[in-house]
């Protein structure tokens, strides 16, 4: 009787060891991940003019198309929304639709076009990402190329848009880590 008990309990135990190991993976996946999303936060910092929940149409109105300042390289409206036909365009109309859609249009002097930018209110702001793509085994190999872009109300007025990118290596630890940070100011069109 003891010699069957015994030898049925290594069975378990191994599976009780490889459930165990599977979970502590997992937790160690999602904590970095968390790391990875706070570490966004502090890297844009705190918008100049906080906007709350249903506040996104305080960013609505009609900017041109260069800012009149940047930190970082230099960048046209068109180009950071990845707007098409754009190459004779000034302003462009922003419409906030709600706090999770904001809908751009722009005209070329000949046609109009449109395009919705999915996205939510996230630290006083409006937030969409693009680009997160995880490849690989957690923890043992990986590499991501997560890409930000924060639209915050500034104090003249105007929007202040932060393109923040993180990309990186992992091989057991960090082998190669890139960030960008770029910040653009664009004047709204006065009515």
């Amino acid at each position: 009787m003891k010699g069957h008990i015994l030898k049925n309990s290594k069975p378990c135990k191994g599976k009780l060891i490889r459930k165990t190991t599977v979970f502590q993976l997992s937790s160690l996946c999602l904590f970095l991940v968390f790391i990875s999303c706070k570490s966004v936060s502090r890297a844009i910092g705190d918008p100049e003019v906080y906007l709350y929940e249903d506040q996104a149409s305080y960013l609505n109105g009609t900017y041109f198309v260069d800012p009149y300042k940047t930190n970082g390289e230099f960048k046209l409206l068109t180009e950071i929304f990845d707007l098409e036909n754009a190459q004779n365009v000034s302003k462009i109309d922003f419409n906030f639709i709600n706090d999770k859609r904001l809908h751009i249009s722009y005209s070329d002097g000949k046609n109009q076009y449109e395009k919705i930018i999915k996205g939510k209110m996230k630290n006083g702001a409006f937030r969409y990402e693009h680009n997160f793509l995880p490849l690989g085994i957690p923890v043992i190999l990986f590499v991501y190329n997560h890409k930000v872009h924060h639209i915050a109300l500034g104090n003249d007025d105007n929007i202040i848009i932060t393109e923040y990118q993180k990309s990186a290596l992992h091989f057991f630890t960090l082998i190669n880590s890139n960030k960008i940070l770029n910040r653009y100011y664009f004047d709204r069109q006065l009515k």
